[in-house]
Parts: C-alpha cells; structure tokens; sequence
C-alpha cells in the first residue's frame, strides 16, 4: 500500500482539535527512536517479540495479573 505525505497531513487537518493530544502521542511512538522492533521491515514478528509474547502469555496463564485498563489511561493522561 502506497501512501504520500499529503495524503497523511489531510488526515490529520481532519482530527477532531479534541483528540489531537492523544494523536501527537501516537505520532510521537511512531517515530520514537526505540532499539527494538517487534517486527521486521516485511511486518513479520521478531524472535525477539515471539519471546516477549510467549513469556507474557505464560504469564498470565499462570494466574498473573494484568493492570486495569484505567491504570493505563491514567498513566499516559488519557482520562
């Protein structure tokens, strides 16, 4: 799927001047200068997030909790 710039930038004159905090959040993640992907240029998992994803499963499957969604909310000031 090819996408342009323009294309881009007319969306985003379309967000709600409510929602653009938690659009400049999301665009800030997007180009973040993180040293790990969970997937590779061709959108297939990582080993490394194939781990992370197993190691969370087992987690859980062993009576772990998670945290409450409000908690999260709460934590990236999106309540």
């Amino acid at each position: 799927m090819s996408v342009d710039r323009s294309e881009l930038h007319s969306l985003v004159d379309k967000i709600p001047e409510a929602d653009l905090p938690v659009t400049r959040k999301l665009l800030q993640a997007l180009v973040a200068d993180w040293d790990v992907a969970p997937a590779d240029s061709e959108g297939q998992l990582t080993d490394q997030a194939r781990r992370d994803i197993e190691v969370a499963e087992a987690y859980f499957d062993n009576g772990g909790e998670g945290i409450p969604h409000k908690e999260i909310l709460k934590e990236f000031d999106l309540t």
